[in-house]
């Protein structure tokens, strides 16, 4: 695959004069933008679909072109040249860099890619979406099982990112509450990814702002007492103990492999993708999930499907999305606990710790775009702020 490369600090995407110029020459049509951008989705995406023709111009096309956060893409590409004899060319690179990557070949008029794999739903929401770079797509086969609340736009999977610990030390997770993390007992010994790095954990920081009233709660109810603030809420004055109290950043790799190795006596815990469970078997880990914690064990964060605009193989990228909703193109993640096809007929790990998407759903936080939205900004900046004062 074709190795993915920093284009520019994605904390600076926002502010970019050519997105803030974009914005501002479009902001008279918004409304109708908007209301364009409905219409056409309902067109392409609820209209009828020939799929005879749609398979007949993909395989005339014979490639699609994708970015994604996971190389799991080049395994559905195998499936995709048996089945089809279409190449998938297939580049990794986070989130955010997927989000940077298609704003800068857009700006220069660069039509490459197909397909793409978002996670990062701020850059979905307030870039991707309004300017029209990107295009959501729902088989029609599949809009009587998708729920409606992974269609508008369409999400493919939905993943797990939880507390996890060490099975070796500890018969059952240590932490049993979120503030857990912020007292002197875990000082330096709570690890996550970077959230300057990581969109998920971010919107999970303004998540935690925008449920404050359920971590104040907590609050009293690990300490025994009402929290006295030192900031506007209770979700912010627990991102500031924690970005005070030494934490560990690194890759959902890291974070598994040190939580997780054998023979330590005093592990660290951390927050990472609950598929890394796998590597317990690959690499010999004691890698566990909790299964409750007050207020939340984490979240679910959404991977969503999108064909690029003016995309050389459209037909290709749309049978693509058809084949990741179904068992097959799925299983690549499935396969994994923590993670579910938005595909509810579709199969999913049968040892996974907690069980199906909804019982994930009742133990941890689904990432709202409204949240996210509202305060994506101002967490990131706070946190950064308050790991270095």
């Amino acid at each position: 695959s074709t190795q993915a490369h920093t284009l520019f600090p994605y904390t600076t995407l926002f502010r970019s004069k050519e997105v803030k110029k974009l914005r501002k020459s479009r902001w008279v049509g918004l409304l109708v933008c908007v209301s364009l951008f409905v219409i056409a989705f309902t067109a392409s995406s609820f209209a009828s679909q020939n799929w005879d023709e749609i398979i007949t111009k993909a395989k005339e096309e014979g490639e699609v072109v994708t970015y994604g956060t996971s190389a799991r893409l080049n395994r559905v590409g195998d499936i995709m040249l048996a089945e089809y004899g279409i190449t998938l060319k297939h580049a990794k690179m986070s989130d955010t860099e997927i989000t940077e990557r298609i704003v800068r070949e857009k700006e220069a008029g660069v039509h490459e890619v197909d397909f793409i794999m978002a996670e990062d739903m701020l850059g979905v929401s307030e870039v991707l979406l309004p300017l029209g770079y990107v295009e959501s797509f729902v088989p029609e086969m599949y809009r009587d099982v998708i729920p409606d609340e992974y269609q508008d736009p369409l999400v493919i999977l939905v993943q797990a990112r939880s507390i996890v610990y060490n099975t070796e030390v500890y018969d059952e997770c240590p932490i049993s509450n979120l503030w857990e993390l912020t007292t002197d007992r875990w000082q330096g010994k709570v690890m996550m990814r970077d959230p300057e790095t990581s969109s998920t954990n971010s919107s999970f920081f303004a998540e935690i702002v925008d449920r404050a009233d359920e971590i104040a709660a907590a609050y009293k109810d690990y300490f025994g007492q009402d929290i006295e603030l030192t900031t506007d809420n209770a979700g912010w004055e627990f991102i500031k103990r924690l970005a005070k109290n030494v934490v560990v950043l690194g890759s959902d790799d890291d974070v598994a492999e040190a939580v997780g190795a054998r023979g330590q006596e005093d592990p660290p815990v951390g927050l990472c993708t609950v598929g890394k469970l796998r590597l317990n078997e690959e690499e010999n880990l004691a890698l566990g999930a909790a299964k409750y914690i007050n207020p939340t064990n984490g979240y679910l964060y959404p991977a969503y499907g999108f064909i690029v605009s003016n995309a050389p193989h459209p037909n290709a990228a749309k049978l693509l999305i058809r084949l990741l909703l179904t068992d097959a193109g799925a299983e690549a993640w499935t396969q994994d606990p923590g993670c579910f096809s938005t595909n509810l007929n579709n199969s999913y790990n049968p040892n996974d710790p907690v069980g199906g998407l909804e019982a994930w759903r009742e133990v941890t936080w689904s990432l709202r775009l409204d949240a996210t939205k509202k305060y994506f900004r101002d967490v990131l900046d706070f946190w950064i702020i308050n790991r270095s004062s």
